[in-house]
């Protein structure tokens, strides 16, 4: 098995949402190709980013729909 098919094959990816996944699979092979690390802490470096990511990216759309709703109510 190569390191990235046991990125992919990782279970603790499989309780990410999809986007988060694929972000967080993204980020596992840039790491595992900038850096000299086993693909066991590139998954878990990287699943934390996308975790971190996509609070924030949530965090934008709920904040931009409430200033929407609040224009709507002035």
């Amino acid at each position: 098995m190569t390191r990235n098919e046991s990125i992919h094959h990782n279970p603790e990816l499989m309780y990410l949402s999809p986007t988060t996944r694929e972000k967080a699979i993204m980020i596992a092979q840039e790491l595992l190709q900038t850096r000299k690390i086993s693909s066991s802490r590139a998954i878990r470096q990287a699943i934390e980013i996308a975790k971190s990511w996509a609070v924030k990216s949530i965090d934008r759309k709920v904040w931009k729909k409430l200033k929407f709703n609040e224009k709507d109510l002035l």
